[in-house]
């Protein structure tokens, strides 16, 4: 956004060349037309996606960590390698980097995502 602000300012107001600007902002010449014709950047919006691996697994998720939040002391760590790996011997189909995310997300921080 402020990009094309700044190279509509450059061609618009200070009279630089188009050819210029492309050289100065290292962008393509093409761009700075496209910037010159639009008249207010407009930010797109995306739709968040569906989730359907993380939702068949948060419930089991969830069920691990209270079952070893009786069986381990403060000092050891329930990462999300040592949870993706009993949900790979339970036979769920997911990824590592889905069961780190949703803990993150769920904790933020308290239970680490570390590799080890």
């Amino acid at each position: 956004m402020d990009q094309v602000n700044v190279i509509r300012h450059k061609v618009l107001v200070e009279g630089l060349s188009i050819r210029a600007v492309a050289r100065e902002m290292e962008v393509s010449r093409n761009t700075v037309r496209k910037y010159l014709e639009i008249s207010e950047p407009e930010r797109r919006q995306t739709k968040s996606r569906e989730k359907p691996v993380t939702d068949k697994v948060v419930p089991r998720i969830e069920e691990i960590l209270e079952e070893w939040k009786l069986r381990t002391t403060p000092k050891q760590r329930v990462t999300g390698t040592r949870v993706h790996r009993q949900l790979v011997e339970e036979d769920y189909q997911v990824g590592i980097t889905t069961v780190r995310e949703y803990l993150l997300k769920k904790s933020g921080n308290v239970w680490r995502c570390t590799s080890h």
